[in-house]
């Protein structure tokens, strides 16, 4: 099952997305041209890393950065005696948080590949297809939500340590307090 457009010409990506499952009301924070430089850095050296323990494994590497409509996967290799294609969504942080398993799922169901990995080139953890079909349901639901009534989705905000971090939301009380942000009044 891919995932359902929102409107006919825009497509969230898996990584929007996946935010926005944990947190109806998540608005991105700015990320200015310096820390995405920087990010992009880190982001090369994990996917060397990954792509270097795979090749050594004896996975065929087929894809790096195989864009789509708004997104793009980070890895896909090829098993070479099984044939089974696996999605490597590559992260940079020191654990494999539940937002990154997310976005995986997402983008497996654009991937054609048959198995999807969130892997960080020392933790790697693969995606059950349970927990795949529960995210894309989990997808719809939300995708419902944002295009039936985005003033509610706006408004409903739940706390979660994977989408807080990076959040913009100004008028969410749990963000209240957060440096950066205006104390409530």
């Amino acid at each position: 099952m891919a995932i359902p457009k929102t409107h006919p010409e825009k497509q969230l990506s898996p990584s929007q997305l996946a935010k926005l499952i944990l947190c109806l009301a998540y608005v991105a924070g700015p990320f200015n041209e310096g820390e995405r430089l920087r990010f992009l850095g880190f982001h090369a050296r994990a996917a060397l890393n990954v792509i270097k323990s795979y090749l050594k494994k004896g996975w065929i590497l087929v894809a790096v950065e195989h864009s789509g409509n708004g997104f793009r996967i980070d890895l896909l290799f090829r098993h070479p005696t099984s044939g089974i294609v696996r999605l490597v969504e590559v992260k940079t942080a020191k654990r494999i948080r539940e937002v990154f398993k997310i976005q995986a799922a997402l983008y497996f169901s654009l991937s054609g590949a048959d198995e999807a990995v969130v892997s960080n080139g020392v933790i790697e953890e693969v995606l059950t297809p349970a927990f795949i079909e529960r995210t894309l349901a989990q997808a719809k639901n939300t995708l419902q939500v944002l295009t039936s009534n985005p003033l509610v989705a706006a408004r409903t905000f739940t706390p979660h340590e994977d989408a807080c971090y990076t959040c913009a939301a100004k008028t969410c009380s749990f963000l209240q307090g957060r440096p950066g942000f205006p104390a409530k009044k």
